[in-house]
């Protein structure tokens, strides 16, 4: 498959990186510069490649889904902070023959984190023991929470039926780390995941661009994918 990126960050590089290591050749990468309000999108760009990854800013990526989106592209967005576009961004994709993954983490091992946060605040909330989310993110990073923490957040707040406080730091080159704290007068209980690289972001995403092709007019949220995934067995 040929991929093509929209964003010259570290995802970026990164997703360039494994796509590349499992033959699928990046036949193009767009930067801001390039990209003013998604004017780098031509169709000629468009046809060379089976697959878009956006990987940029939330002041960016609506403009860009939405003319990836009139053009028919498969794409595979990683951007967060542009939730309340979502509705729009959705029906645009629906009414083409593009299709949209998209999601505030390709982590397999954070969508488990969801499972077991849910879980989580389901046994400790009824015990009594408040609850709290620390996220730490390297200096670069643009939005706080991240969409990874309003996730955990929206999971537990729905299970427990109170506000989860989070606290953001950004600071260094901290690729992610998220730190779920359960505690009583007696205890504490922490479920913590921590990126080691962003190779495993790359991963999912790379996943998900390969589980997309050939899609026509549909969008989905990753851990819909891999839910999928899960229906078709061994």
């Amino acid at each position: 498959m040929r991929f093509a990126i929209v964003g010259a960050g570290r995802m970026s590089r990164e997703i360039e990186a494994v796509a590349t290591s499992q033959g699928h050749p990046v036949v193009w990468r767009l930067g801001s510069a390039e990209n003013p309000h998604g004017q780098g999108l031509t169709a000629e760009r468009l046809a060379a490649a089976d697959v878009v990854f956006e990987f940029t800013t939330p002041g960016a990526a609506v403009e860009n889904l939405l003319r990836l989106a009139a053009a028919g592209a498969r794409t595979v967005c990683g951007t967060t902070g542009w939730a309340r576009d979502l509705p729009a961004v959705t029906e645009a994709f629906a009414a083409g023959p593009g299709a949209l993954v998209h999601a505030a983490n390709f982590s397999v091992g954070v969508r488990h984190f969801f499972d077991l946060a849910t879980r989580a605040a389901r046994l400790y909330s009824r015990a009594g023991y408040a609850s709290y989310l620390v996220e730490e993110h390297h200096a670069e990073k643009r939005d706080a929470p991240s969409g990874t923490a309003r996730t955990i957040a929206s999971l537990v707040e729905m299970t427990s039926g109170r506000p989860l406080p989070i606290t953001s730091v950004r600071a260094g080159t901290i690729p992610g780390t998220h730190r779920l704290v359960f505690e009583s007068p007696e205890d504490e209980i922490e479920i913590i995941h921590r990126a080691r690289s962003r190779a495993g972001f790359a991963r999912g995403a790379v996943w998900a661009a390969e589980r997309i092709a050939g899609r026509s007019g549909e969008v989905f949220e990753f851990g819909e994918l891999l839910s999928e995934l899960e229906k078709e067995g061994p």
